[in-house]
C-alpha cells in the first residue's frame, strides 16, 4: 500500500516521522474522510472546506498552496498510485514541528482503503450497545474530526465484546453519535438523528445526506435530541460512516432489527 507523505508517494511500511512531529506526540492533528468514487473524488469541494474550518478552529498555519486544486491533487496522487477506483480516502493534517507552536508548519498524509464498490452497504449481524462509561464533550472543539483518546478506550470494549458500534452518550445523557460515524434511528418513516449540537461530529457526508433525504416523500428526517430508549422502540437503525457507507444495524439487546428501508435510503442516496 502507498501513501502520501507531504507530496511524496512512499511505501506504507517504510514511510517514517520525526519525533518531534506534533501529531505522534501530542495528537495535534485534524482530519477529513471522504470517498473516491468511479475514479471521482465525491463532494470534494465540500470536504476541502470542512477542512479548512477544521484547522483554523484549531488555529493552525495553513499554507498559500493549500488551494482546492492542491487537495485534489494529492489525493488522486495517491489514487493512482495505488490504482483504486473506489476507496476511503483519509486525509489527515497536522503541525510538524514542537519547537514553536505559534509559527509551527502544517505537513499532511493522504492514504486510501481500497474497494470493489463505489460506497458499502454493511449488512449482516451487527449488534450495538450504548457505552456509558464517558460521556461526549459537546463544546465546538469537541465537534472536530481530531483525535478523541476517551474513544480508544470504548473501541477495546467494543472489540471484547464483539459490537459491531457502541452508541455514545452526551453530558446530558442523551445520544451524540456512535464510535463509528452518525446514528440514524427510524420509526413508522420518520428517521431521526441526533442534531449537531449534541455531539455530532461536523461531516460533509452527514450534511449532504440529511438534505437529499428530506426530499424524499417517503421519509421525515428529524434532527432532535434522543434518548437511548428510542433505539429500542424503532424499527430500523443505521449508522452512516464517512467514507465508507451504512453499516445496518440488526440488534441492540433482545431487540431484533429489519433493514428494509435502510436498504432502500442507501439507494436513494448512493445510486451513483
Amino acid at each position: 500500500m502507498k501513501i502520501n507523505v507531504g507530496g511524496l508517494i512512499v511505501d506504507q511500511e517504510n514511510s517514517t516521522i520525526k519525533i518531534t512531529n506534533r501529531a505522534f506526540s501530542h495528537g495535534d492533528a485534524v482530519k477529513e474522510v471522504l470517498r473516491l468514487v468511479n475514479g471521482e473524488i465525491k463532494d470534494w469541494e465540500d470536504h476541502y472546506f470542512n477542512l479548512m474550518a477544521s484547522m483554523r478552529i484549531y488555529r493552525m498555519n495553513i499554507p498559500l498552496s493549500f488551494t482546492p486544486e492542491f487537495f485534489q491533487e494529492q489525493i488522486n496522487l495517491v489514487a493512482e498510485a495505488n490504482h483504486f477506483l473506489n476507496g476511503k480516502i483519509t486525509f489527515f493534517t497536522y503541525r510538524s514541528d514542537d519547537a514553536d507552536l505559534l509559527k509551527s508548519s502544517i505537513d499532511y498524509v493522504v492514504s486510501i482503503e481500497g474497494s470493489e464498490n463505489a460506497w458499502e452497504l454493511i449488512e449482516g449481524d451487527a449488534e450495538i450497545d450504548v457505552y456509558k462509561d464517558f460521556s461526549v464533550n459537546t463544546s465546538f472543539y469537541s465537534l472536530v474530526n481530531a483525535q478523541h483518546p476517551e474513544e480508544y478506550i470504548a473501541e477495546i470494549y467494543r472489540l471484547e465484546n464483539e459490537y459491531e458500534d457502541l452508541v455514545l452518550l452526551n453530558t446530558d445523557k442523551r445520544i451524540a453519535r456512535t464510535l463509528k460515524g452518525s446514528i440514524f434511528v427510524l420509526k413508522d418513516n420518520v428517521l431521526k438523528t441526533p442534531k449537531s449540537s449534541e455531539g455530532v461530529i461536523t461531516s460533509a457526508l452527514r450534511n449532504n445526506f440529511i438534505k437529499v433525504i428530506s426530499k424524499e416523500e417517503a421519509y421525515t428526517v428529524e434532527e432532535v435530541e434522543i434518548f437511548p430508549f428510542e433505539i429500542q422502540k424503532a424499527d430500523e437503525v443505521f449508522v452512516l460512516i464517512d467514507g465508507v457507507g451504512i453499516q445496518s444495524i440488526s440488534q441492540n439487546r433482545k431487540k431484533i432489527y429489519q433493514s428494509t428501508e435502510t436498504k432502500k435510503i442507501f439507494e436513494i442516496y448512493f445510486k451513483d
